[in-house]
């Protein structure tokens, strides 16, 4: 594809039906049946969806759409963003409520919709008064289906849009506070898209793990797909990653580290459970026997999973950026031996360290926060600059590094500096523990654990308080005084959460003191 002429999505979907044709782009399993969708197709589908946008709607709209990886998903996205309306995906793990304030304060009309969330319609229509108009992805009973559109309206010609016109709405799910609305251009899509050159190819295979609402998927596993004509492989639930990592065989696959490491610990129990197994043979399998390499992002990857991974030979990098970037602000390199970084800095951007918070300057970045100016002009400098909120340093070959969150710093009476990230990350790989918070409590600095309850019922281990007491008396010892965990304690259920399965720093005090 000639990047030259992409500048927005409307542009990259086109160029992806010319290069790619009736190459398959998405194999989705539906039922017993694999079904599978051209790039040809794709294109031609979102063009009835602009088609029927602009004649039930009369107007440029703001259009919200909730559910999971699929051919219809898509459709309704680049349908909608193609066609120069606005597109919000929303998570498909929220709750009603949130449903009913996303779309208000999205100033949706359009609602696309699973069919998982039938039950929350009636909410909705009551709640939602501005949204007229309900398209289902699937078959629904009394409301207008995605293929009753597709049945009715013939594909429209595109009338070409601007670089910096609005795309999309990407609410945050931050740790704190309320979600804001990140605006993303077309420009900032597309330049994230093109900024690197050489990522896959048409004969990659990428099976797709991630929810798709998150920009982490949507730019790295759609977006560069259709750039470089690579086939996406839809993993229909976390229940099946297995049998469907077999069934698809992926060359590439992006995961977060939380998932890499379960199927980590499966080949390790297995392989401990057989041991005439060949570990590496095992690991070749489990992932389809043809896997080149894993993209890892979304929070920190233990080194020592790193390392774990490319002695089975599959590399697995990471990379760091965030939804206000459209996402990348580094990328992994499959051949990069630095395991401590987050990746280069991709090009096009640029970083500089503030009072040692990262900030990134470059197309990629947002235009601001729907409707809220004034946490717009928190992230957004006067000249462009972005303040990620991250803390970090860039070495001298253009690694980037993280080591904690600017927000969550721990001020101790002395004036030291604490980064609580930075002591969490000393628990990760441990096959007892499941989560861990690191927070101050009466001036000391707190770890608070969850432990791995599985783990110490099928190993019969009882001790967790000396496993715990053991590995935080070796983390002290790589750390300076100040930093020292003085207190610990124990919880017997899991820290909440947000949906995308982040760790909510402000907790109850729950945990057994154990020191």
């Amino acid at each position: 594809m000639d990047k030259s002429k992409v500048k927005t999505l409307q542009d990259l979907i086109a160029e992806s039906a010319e290069c790619y044709g009736d190459k398959t782009f998405l194999k989705e399993k539906i039922g017993k049946n694999i079904v599978e969708t051209s790039f040809r197709q794709l294109c031609e589908n979102s063009k009835r969806v602009g088609r029927f946008l602009a004649e039930t709607q009369g107007k440029k709209v703001h259009a919200s759409l909730i559910g999971a990886t699929s051919s219809a998903y898509l459709t309704a996205y680049f349908g909608t963003a193609c066609s120069g309306n606005v597109i919000v995906p929303l998570d498909a793990q929220m709750k009603e409520d949130d449903l009913c304030d996303h779309l208000r304060r999205s100033d949706s009309e359009v609602f696309f919709f699973d069919k998982k969330f039938v039950p929350m319609l009636d909410a909705v229509r009551k709640n939602c008064p501005m949204v007229k108009t309900f398209v289902s992805l699937q078959e629904v009973e009394g409301e207008t289906s995605l293929a009753k559109v597709l049945e009715s309206y013939e594909p429209m010609e595109w009338t070409p849009i601007s670089p910096d016109s609005l795309a999309a709405i990407l609410f945050t799910s931050g740790t704190t506070g309320l979600s804001k609305g990140v605006m993303l251009l077309h420009s900032n899509f597309i330049d994230n898209t093109m900024c690197q050159d050489n990522e896959s190819d048409e004969s990659d295979v990428l099976l797709s793990v991630l929810p798709i609402h998150h920009v982490y998927c949507f730019t790295c596993d759609i977006l560069l797909s259709l750039r470089y004509g690579t086939q996406v492989c839809v993993n229909d639930s976390m229940m099946h990653i297995a049998q469907n990592l077999k069934l698809f065989q992926p060359t590439i696959i992006l995961l977060v580290p939380m998932i890499a490491e379960t199927i980590y610990r499966k080949i390790k129990a297995f392989t401990d459970a057989h041991p005439e197994a060949d570990i590496n043979a095992v690991a070749t399998a489990t992932f389809g026997g043809r896997l080149r390499g894993i993209y890892s992002g979304g929070a920190y990857l233990n080194p020592t999973l790193s390392e774990a991974y490319r002695s089975f030979n599959i590399p697995i990098a990471q990379g760091y950026g965030m939804t206000e970037c459209s996402p990348r602000i580094s990328t992994a390199h499959l051949d990069d031996t630095n395991m401590e970084s987050v990746g280069t800095i991709v090009n096009g951007c640029q970083v500089k360290i503030v009072d040692g918070e990262i900030w990134a300057k470059s197309p990629s970045v947002m235009a601001g926060y729907y409707k809220n100016p004034e946490a717009t002009a928190e992230s957004l400098t006067e000249d462009g600059w972005l303040r990620t909120g991250d803390l970090g340093y860039v070495d001298n070959t253009n690694h980037l590094y993280i080591t904690g969150r600017k927000k969550n710093l721990i001020i101790l009476s002395n004036g030291e500096n604490v980064s609580p990230e930075e002591l969490e990350n000393k628990f990760s790989g441990l096959d007892w523990l499941s989560e861990v918070l690191v927070y101050a409590e009466d001036g000391q600095i707190t770890a608070e654990i969850y432990p791995n309850q599985e783990f110490l019922a099928e190993n019969g281990i009882d001790k967790i308080k000396e496993l715990f007491t053991n590995h935080v008396s070796e983390v002290n010892k790589t750390v300076s005084t100040p930093k020292a965990i003085r207190r610990m304690r124990i919880r017997d259920v899991e820290f909440n959460k947000t949906t995308s399965k982040k760790i909510k720093r402000k907790q109850d005090i729950i945990g057994e003191l154990i020191k």
